[in-house]
């Protein structure tokens, strides 16, 4: 019964927990990210938040006056798409999408955020829906198997206790 909670657990507790390694940091400023894949990469507004021991909690909407740059590592500006359609709850931490790049390929990325606004927190990161899917599911397979497994070994002890009671003398009645 424990594997059965315990087990998936171990694998969707992950998926909720996972923005450590989504990379934050102040702006306005200039920021370098190394982009492991090409892949779409999403610039997250961390408008309520924790950042390096301070608590952050800024609106929801940008200030007018934002301006965003990413270039690639060649230095070539790349098209930045306003998306502001994704939310995201962790704990206390609440960010929503800005927009999205399509990084062409791996290497190092460069953020440029400017504007006179006072500071706050966002993040850059790729987008997982797929692996949070794939998480759930291979959760849910996982338990199955447990499950089947657990079943498998009852059914063989229920078996073999049936055959020693079988094997058995009955006991004398005096």
């Amino acid at each position: 019964m424990i594997g059965i909670t315990v087990v998936p657990a171990a694998f969707i507790l992950p998926v909720f927990l996972d923005d450590s390694n989504k990379p934050q940091f102040i702006v306005p400023g200039s920021h370098e990210f190394e982009v492991g894949e090409s892949a779409r990469y999403y610039l997250w507004n961390d408008h309520q938040t924790v950042f390096e021991g301070k608590s952050y909690d800024r609106s929801e909407s940008l200030p007018d006056e934002v301006s965003i740059t990413i270039r690639d590592e060649a230095g070539q500006t790349l098209p930045f798409t306003p998306n502001t359609s994704i939310y995201s709850t962790v704990g206390n931490s609440i960010k929503n999408s800005i927009g999205y790049v399509d990084v062409p390929e791996p290497g190092l990325v460069s953020v440029n955020v400017s504007g006179s606004f006072e500071p706050r927190v966002f993040s850059f990161s790729e987008f997982g829906f797929l692996s949070f899917l794939g998480k759930i599911f291979a959760a849910i397979g996982l338990s199955a198997l447990f499950a089947l497994a657990g079943l498998g070994i009852a059914i063989w002890g229920i078996v073999r206790l049936a055959r020693e009671s079988n094997e058995r003398p009955p006991d004398a009645v005096a």
